[in-house]
């Protein structure tokens, strides 16, 4: 958390995370971020490794910047690229008063979203920071906020606390609700998330990840 830092001052941070599934290391996530009292940038990459990778080439490379206000995260402009192996998209979002809109981005929606629903949503990469950055004890496990990524509209709440001193987890959802054909929508509508926090020289620092996907179960542990 960098509230009250001087505006020339800036904290930088990167994070390094092994991605499982199935049992198997399937990847590897690197998020790095720079953050003053009024500005933020951020950026995320994500690439298969090992026999994952040989298998099937997936990867994925996200940015934000925008502005710091009450140490809150006002997102100004997000770009995206995503290679799944057989599809390579790229997207790019910039915000207008708490609206985001793609300026770029070949994909649609399987149904319209209103401007009214995505009012307030943030990106990928700054819900990404939001959740794995250090957390105080006010705002640990108090999660609830909208994500547009230029196609879907999904809702991340993370409310349930169950630990100790030392160690916590949030649990809450993973919603979809806009963006999605009716079919996507009876596969999947909400699935489980949770964030395991340690207790580090009086902040709590993300450690652990848990989340469903229609693909399976995955987990996600922090290396650095």
């Amino acid at each position: 958390m960098t509230l009250g830092l001087p505006a020339a001052a800036a904290a930088n941070e990167t994070q390094l995370w092994s991605v499982h599934a199935f049992g198997l290391k399937v990847g590897e996530l690197r998020v790095a971020t720079t953050q003053t009292a009024t500005t933020y940038k951020g950026s995320g990459a994500f690439k298969t490794t090992g026999l994952a990778g040989v298998l099937k080439r997936i990867r994925f490379e996200i940015s934000a910047n925008g502005r710091v206000r009450q140490d809150q995260l006002v997102p100004t402009a997000y770009d995206g690229a995503i290679d799944t192996g057989r599809r390579v998209s790229e997207t790019k979002l910039r915000f207008s008063n708490g609206l985001p809109t793609k300026t770029a981005g070949a994909q649609d929606p399987e149904t319209p979203i209103s401007d009214a629903a995505k009012q307030g949503a943030i990106d990928p990469m700054t819900m990404m920071w939001l959740t794995l950055r250090s957390q105080t004890d006010g705002t640990l496990c108090q999660f609830d906020q909208t994500q547009f990524d230029g196609t879907r509209l999904v809702r991340i709440t993370l409310k349930n606390r169950d630990g100790d001193a030392a160690k916590v987890t949030c649990s809450g959802t993973y919603d979809r609700i806009g963006g999605y054909s009716a079919e996507e929508l009876a596969e999947l509508k909400t699935s489980p998330l949770s964030i395991t926090y340690a207790r580090v020289q009086g902040t709590w620092q993300a450690s652990e990840i848990h989340l469903t996907s229609r693909h399976g179960k995955a987990k996600l542990f922090r290396k650095d």
